[in-house]
């Protein structure tokens, strides 16, 4: 190549006398440049081909790939290309972390008083109504205010037997035990009929018979029925009010059998109504009716809600979304209430100690965990323990391929393979994904781990060209065989068996197949 160089050399310094075309030059400067061997290069490296579907193809050449047609490109295109591929199929991948589920459980219902704040006003004397104070529906009272005076016979009698009681007492030699007896009678006499022991004190003071009887509001509230009016006679037993009220109220939903699993006692309700959009009302389950309803198929659960400024009314419609907190097995976790004790007939009344009722005085009894005994060891993930506090290992509800017998996701392996994954879960819940919207979301008891990431976007593609292949899939866990593809009637014909290649050099074959079947 020396000589070469010197002629290239001697003509460009003789290209201005001579004249030496510049085709020349060109010429043997390609001479040059493709006939030198190229320093420091060896021996050209020998190129692996694979197929882009199935990078599990390797080959010494190009070719087509004996799984599925397509032709070979070379190892160092394989994720490129794959990434083209799966941006034009529409795949998207997440990874499976742990969250804070929650079970939402929607129904509706309608409000109502509590009945434990209603107050029936009726008349224990038969007499004529000479005055009302309290004369309209609506009006609110408070606790002790007058609402009627009444003119009543029989109460005048009673009066006079207690002021004679009185004067024989005073005038009893030495054994009174007989007067005072009398005495008692005769002031309990005028309890039972409705005289408030201060007016009964005021009538021994004074010695004088009242003519009438006022009627007291032994509750502050609404009245919110109305029955008596001026001059007008009542008997004993009548019905003249019903004060109520309206703080908390009583809120009453409908649960349908399928969901009430998931509904324990001190669980918060987000209560909305109409009259108020956009804005929620916190409610606690204080009850659950211990029967079904069999004409609906739900069951009455009772909500508290507080109501201070008043703003809801008995009788509004109300949605309600009951929340559950799921652990990792699935279930609901302990609301609180569990170990402290609680009132049989008055389920609000709760407290750490037992004890007796403060309103009726019945011994307290424990809460019980009613999900206690099924949270078994083999319902919990194998990692339940590795979980942190109040987070359970979930996947997207678009990763899930259901059938509604057997449940399965398509899993990236870090070659850029997919598998299929059989998976057990817990139901479907709500949590917040990485943006912080609200997502469905399901427990995982097993086949996947932390981290993982699954396919949540275009998952029945990949399970489609599966079956198209043979491989196990959604519908057929053993693959082509166990379909049958109706055994003659439009089957697609076994595949022949591949020819040895005369070397290792032409040869094209796969790796051989792990445990669990891959696709792309």
């Amino acid at each position: 190549m020396r000589p070469v160089r010197s002629t290239v050399k001697w003509l460009l310094s003789q290209s201005g006398s001579l004249l030496v075309p510049v085709a020349a030059i060109s010429a043997l400067a390609a001479v040059l440049f493709y006939g030198s061997p190229q320093r420091g290069t060896g021996p050209a490296q020998k190129q692996v081909w694979t197929c882009s579907m199935h990078p599990q193809v390797r080959a010494a050449g190009p070719g087509r790939c004996p799984i599925c047609g397509m032709a070979l490109i070379p190892v160092s295109q394989l994720a490129a290309q794959q990434a083209r591929l799966e941006e034009r199929a529409g795949l998207a991948v997440e990874p499976v972390r742990y969250r804070e589920l929650f079970k939402e459980i929607r129904t509706v219902g309608k409000l109502d008083y509590n009945e434990r704040l209603v107050a029936y006003i009726t008349a224990r004397v038969a007499g004529r109504v000479d005055r009302v104070y309290a004369d309209f529906t609506g009006i609110t009272v408070k606790a002790n205010d007058h609402l009627v005076d009444i003119y009543s016979p029989e109460l005048y009698a009673a009066q006079a037997e207690l002021l004679r009681a009185l004067a024989a007492l005073r005038t009893a030699g030495g054994d009174s035990r007989f007067a005072q007896m009398n005495v008692d009678a005769a002031r309990t006499k005028l309890r039972l009929l409705g005289i408030l022991p201060e007016q009964i004190a005021e009538i021994e003071r004074t010695g004088r018979e009242q003519t009438h009887l006022t009627i007291y509001a032994p509750i502050g509230g609404v009245v919110i029925e109305k029955n008596v009016r001026e001059q007008q006679y009542v008997k004993e037993g009548d019905m003249l009010y019903r004060i109520a009220q309206f703080d908390p109220l009583w809120l009453y939903v409908d649960v349908y059998e399928y969901d009430l699993a998931w509904v324990r006692y001190g669980q918060a309700v987000d209560v909305a109504v109409e009259a108020y959009p956009g804005r929620n009302f916190p409610g606690t389950i204080v009850f659950i009716d211990p029967y079904l309803d069999d004409a609906t198929r739900t069951v009455k659960v009772r909500v508290n809600l507080a109501n201070p400024h008043g703003l809801l009314k008995p009788a509004m419609y109300a949605s309600a979304v009951i929340r559950a907190r799921l652990g990792p097995d699935g279930m609901p976790l302990p609301t609180g209430l569990e170990g402290k004790y609680i009132c049989p007939m008055h389920p609000e009344v709760v407290a750490d100690a037992q004890g007796a009722c403060e309103l009726c005085g019945m011994p307290l009894e424990p809460v019980q965990d009613p999900h206690a005994g099924r949270r078994l060891p083999s319902l919990l993930p194998a990692d339940a323990a590795a979980a942190p506090p109040g987070r359970v290992l979930a996947i997207p509800r678009t990763a899930v391929l259901d059938t509604g017998r057997r449940r399965v996701a398509y899993r990236r392996l870090p070659d850029g393979a997919y598998e299929l994954v059989e998976l057990t879960l817990g139901p479907l819940a709500q949590a917040k994904d990485d943006a912080g919207r609200a997502a469905a979301y399901y427990p995982v008891l097993a086949g996947v781990t932390e981290g993982d990431e699954v396919v949540v976007q275009g998952g029945f593609l990949l399970d489609s060209q599966r079956q198209i292949e043979g491989m196990p899939n959604l519908l057929y866990p053993e693959g082509r065989a166990a379909a049958g593809l109706h055994a003659g009637h439009g089957s697609l014909p076994p595949t022949p068996p591949a020819a040895k290649p005369p070397d290792d050099a032409a040869r094209v074959g796969t790796e051989p197949p792990s445990e669990h079947q891959h696709s792309h």
